[in-house]
């Protein structure tokens, strides 16, 4: 039995990281219609800016260095990061969701592409959201928002809203 997991393990590790160089086209394939691959900070401000003055953003999400930035907020972890782009895009809701309220209220909860995926997709297209991504949700303008401890101890980005 043990060497029946260790060859599914290592099939899945052999699987994954073959696919894992391919995370860039199956971004391309299933997500880019909708998640920008890369914007500067100061499209990032107007965006913000047209979402705040009650406009429909010039986007139909996130783009993917502010999504990536800010499950990695909740997510540090690798392996605890794909676990959870893997659940949500199969079975996205707003109870999971980890972007802001504006975001979420703007753009909606994403369609479940992840049913349309096989799981070496879903694998490879987290491993390449995690890997391709290094800014802090910090350094993002809506990142930069107070932060509060919720009733679970763990830390939460909030809209700071002049309290």
């Amino acid at each position: 039995m043990k060497k029946l997991k260790l060859l599914v393990l290592g099939t899945s590790f052999f699987a994954t990281t073959c696919l894992a160089g391919d995370g860039f086209e199956i971004y391309k394939k299933y997500c880019s219609s909708c998640h920008l691959s890369e914007i500067t900070m100061e499209k990032m401000k107007e965006i913000e800016n047209t979402i705040k003055a009650g406009k429909k953003p010039p986007i139909k999400a996130p783009p993917f260095p502010e999504v990536s930035a800010r499950i990695k907020y909740f997510y540090p972890n690798k392996e605890d990061f794909i676990k959870f782009v893997v659940d949500y895009i199969t079975n996205p809701s707003a109870e999971k969701a980890k972007c802001l309220p504006m975001a979420l209220q703007k753009f909606g909860v994403m369609p479940p592409i992840g049913k349309n995926m096989t799981d070496e997709e879903k694998v490879a297209v987290a491993n390449w959201l995690y890997d391709n991504y290094n800014t802090k949700w910090e350094k993002f303008p809506m990142g930069k928002r107070g932060q509060c401890k919720h009733h679970h101890n763990h830390e939460h980005m909030h809209e700071h809203r002049g309290e």
